[in-house]
């Protein structure tokens, strides 16, 4: 699985993350100073991916909507073996009201995959 974009909006440190266009060769390297948003970037791809990050469980995903906002949203573009471009979107409310889906960059109005757990198996298979 190749990263290619990630957006973001009122998650954890970023009101708006977007980071668009990565290198689809190499490695990718993140720098800055100490409280930055660094780890931040890590949390909100496995959110996308997994609907928790490595530091909060699903108990405790309301902590990744922005202080003193209600929601927040995550889309993550990436590519696996075969070329096929997917894009997982998951979102989250202060009631826990939350949601994901999947699609094909190249036909986005069909959902591939919809709701947290299938989401998740769907991502945790293509990162394999």
């Amino acid at each position: 699985m190749i990263i290619t974009h990630l957006r973001a909006e009122n998650v954890l440190k970023y009101a708006r993350l977007q980071l668009d266009d990565l290198p689809r060769l190499g490695l990718i390297g993140i720098s800055g100073s100490n409280e930055s948003g660094k780890s931040t970037i890590g949390e909100t791809i496995c959110y996308a991916l997994f609907g928790r990050t490595f530091s909060l469980d699903e108990d405790h995903l309301t902590k990744i909507i922005r202080w003193g906002e209600n929601a927040c949203q995550v889309t993550l573009g990436f590519v696996v073996g075969d070329g096929t471009e997917y894009a997982v979107t998951r979102h989250i409310d202060k009631n826990l009201t939350q949601g994901a889906r999947l699609v094909k960059t190249s036909d986005p109005d069909n959902i591939l995959a919809r709701g947290n757990d299938t989401v998740r198996d769907f991502c945790s298979a293509s990162s394999q």
